[in-house]
């Protein structure tokens, strides 16, 4: 003889039924809210990089400064040496801040991953950038001409040493190379901000984190030879 279901328990099945899609209806609405927010930041982040891909910067006249640096003479006058020294830093400082700036920029859309502060109070959304960004970091031309202008104030008499000179050869034919990698890209830039699409400008960003690596790299090795 079958027994009866209690009105109680339907009651409870009920309302247990009620709340468990009260809370779906309320996660997925959440959910969406964030992916259309995530969604939002990307575009955002996308035009950011275009545009700062298609304005560029410039790596010419930094590299240019820093050549004429490696070839000044001994007999050189000291003040214009050091005003030479003093461009060089203005230049490299802005040329840092460009490149870690469109690195910030460069961060992929992915649904599940959350954009967070990463190095240098940086709001990214993956390790790899961030690994990019530390490698801009360590490849920062700024500090290099800093130390350059100390020593050449500390030593008497006031000379740039030859090793000096050569590590700086170097660093400028590779701002060169970096300059002409960035300008490949400038076209492309300037061609999907009109026409491109999401998907476009997503490779745009990754191809240009992975020709620019190279460079990074070579700046790192050249000073770190310098510093043995």
């Amino acid at each position: 003889m079958n027994k009866k279901i209690p009105k109680q328990l339907w009651l409870f099945a009920a309302i247990l039924l009620f709340i468990i899609g009260f809370f779906n209806y309320r996660y997925n609405t959440a959910k969406e809210q964030t992916d259309n927010l995530k969604e939002l930041y990307q575009v955002k982040n996308n035009r950011g990089f275009l545009t700062l891909l298609r304005q560029g910067h410039s790596y010419i006249p930094l590299a240019e400064t820093i050549e004429k640096i490696s070839k000044v003479s001994d007999q050189e006058d000291p003040a214009k040496v050091q005003k030479l020294i003093e461009l060089a830093k203005t230049r490299s400082k802005e040329a840092d801040q460009y490149l870690a700036t469109l690195i910030e920029f460069s961060d992929s859309y992915v649904s599940d991953s959350d954009p967070r502060f990463m190095a240098n109070h940086t709001v990214m959304t993956s390790k790899n950038q961030e690994d990019m960004f530390m490698l801009a970091l360590q490849a920062d031309i700024f500090m290099t001409m800093y130390e350059v202008s100390y020593n050449y104030w500390k030593d008497q008499p006031k000379l740039i040493p030859q090793d000096t000179k050569r590590m700086l050869v170097s660093i400028a034919n590779e701002l060169r190379s970096l300059d002409e990698t960035l300008q490949s890209f400038k076209d492309r830039a300037v061609y999907n901000m009109e026409w491109g699409d999401f998907a476009s400008t997503e490779q745009i960003k990754d191809f240009t984190l992975r020709e620019i690596k190279p460079h990074l790299e070579k700046l790192v090795e050249i000073k770190s030879k310098f510093r043995e």
